[in-house]
């Protein structure tokens, strides 16, 4: 019988993070390496990361006429969206999180790279550590449930008994309580918090 979580509750929603720690793990080592060889590319092919950054340029310009209000549910919303639909879709095996986690560490890895060049690794941390520790972990997660949809998806096709319907509403509530309101908060940050020590280590 599978286990049901209360994920409302405190401590089973910490129970459910516990018992899908080994995706968690898979997918946090992914998405580490990914930003390894982005670094790497990065060094290697400069050329390559300038064409991998023109997609941002669309992005600044857009944001500049939006108020800080729009930009932070902009945020929120384009992180949401995504982590649910990588958490849902990866009732396909878990491949569309993985590849989605990988392209993201893979970028950021380029990212880090222009910046470091650019400015200095006091300015890197300021730009990524005040959201990024809690929309990373968020995202993370998010994908690691949809590569547990994914895997329990190849054990029903072995004719295993699996509950994947179970599994999938387990998932999808534990994102609404926690994932979603959390993603809120790192929207709330990035844009306050975040864009304020951007601009005081832009003047030193």
């Amino acid at each position: 019988m599978i286990n049901m979580y209360n994920v409302s509750n405190k401590e089973q929603a910490l129970q459910y993070i516990k018992d899908i720690r080994r995706e968690i793990g898979l997918v946090s080592i992914l998405f580490v390496l990914s930003m390894v060889i982005g670094y790497v590319v990065a060094i290697m092919y400069p050329d390559m990361v300038m064409q991998s950054l023109e997609e941002l340029e669309g992005v600044v310009e857009l944001l500049k006429h939006l108020s800080l209000i729009q930009i932070m549910f902009l945020i929120f919303l384009n992180n949401a969206l995504k982590s649910l639909l990588i958490l849902v879709l990866g009732i396909g095996f878990g491949i569309v999180p993985l590849l989605f986690i990988a392209y993201n560490g893979y970028f950021l890895g380029i990212f880090s790279h222009k910046i470091l060049m650019e400015q200095s690794l006091l300015y890197l941390m300021g730009g990524l550590l005040p959201h990024g520790i809690i929309e990373i972990p968020m995202v993370v997660i998010s994908a690691a449930i949809g590569v547990r949809l994914g895997l329990k998806g190849l054990a029903s096709l072995k004719g295993e008994q699996v509950y994947l319907k179970e599994e999938m509403i387990t998932g999808i509530k534990f994102f609404f309580y926690w994932i979603m309101p959390l993603l809120f908060i790192a929207a709330v940050v990035e844009t306050f918090l975040t864009s304020a020590i951007i601009g005081v280590l832009s003047q030193l």
